[in-house]
């Protein structure tokens, strides 16, 4: 029964190999129809045209490679009843998907998360694959949600007290970010996040707002 979490996972990781010869015949029509029209959603009339020549009009397309990364660095001085101790904070995620068709995406990501409060401190490393679709708004706005999961290691000291903790965890990992093009070939996202454990007897959800910052290049036909 303990097995039980990690099956989900390796569904998922299947299905994410073979999006790519799912969605293939599909993407070529999709693309034609694009290229004819002009429009970045064409195969999408819900939405408002937007000119493939534009920023986020041209993010998206068949066999492109998209680099981010969500990172940050944070030092703070805290005092609690006048006990006083300086917390300093890393986090890196950065992450590669790939288009294998137009706005269809997958992925996928590391991270790392270093947390020292006083004589204390954290490590947290995680990876995981995700998929993505990707939904151009106007000429330089477009919405990006992606979903996936992730294998989470993580563990903590206390120096002072001498007291030590680790554990392996897996996740579920939503991030939902409005993408802002000011140029084409680079991007700027925020939006909500959600990642919850799907393993280990203490699970923990954090729900967060997420800023992300990267480029894209290629397709080469």
């Amino acid at each position: 029964m303990k097995s039980l979490p990690f099956r989900f996972p390796l569904s998922l990781t299947l299905g994410l190999l073979a999006l790519p010869a799912l969605a293939s015949a599909e993407g070529m029509k999709d693309d034609a129809k694009i290229k004819a029209t002009g429009n970045a959603n064409a195969n999408t009339p819900a939405l408002p045209a937007v000119p493939v020549d534009s920023p986020s009009g041209a993010f998206g397309d068949q066999g492109q490679i998209a680099v981010s990364s969500d990172s940050s660095l944070s030092i703070s001085h805290t005092s609690v009843s006048g006990e006083s101790a300086s917390k300093t904070e890393i986090v890196l995620l950065p992450a590669i998907d790939y288009f294998v068709v137009h706005n269809l995406s997958i992925g996928g990501f590391v991270g790392l998360d270093y947390v020292k409060v006083g004589d204390g401190h954290s490590n947290k490393f995680e990876i995981g694959p995700r998929v993505g679709y990707n939904l151009p708004l106007s000429k330089r706005i477009s919405f990006w949600p992606k979903l996936g999961f992730s294998y989470t290691h993580s563990s903590s000291s206390d120096l002072a007290g001498g007291d030590t903790a680790s554990g392996n965890h897996i996740a579920l990992n939503l991030f939902a970010p409005f993408m802002f093009h000011p140029v084409t070939h680079f991007f700027v996202g925020f939006g909500p996040a959600l990642d919850t454990d799907l393993s280990g007897d203490a699970k923990q959800t954090v729900v967060a707002a997420r800023l992300t910052i990267g480029g894209w290049f290629g397709p080469w036909h």
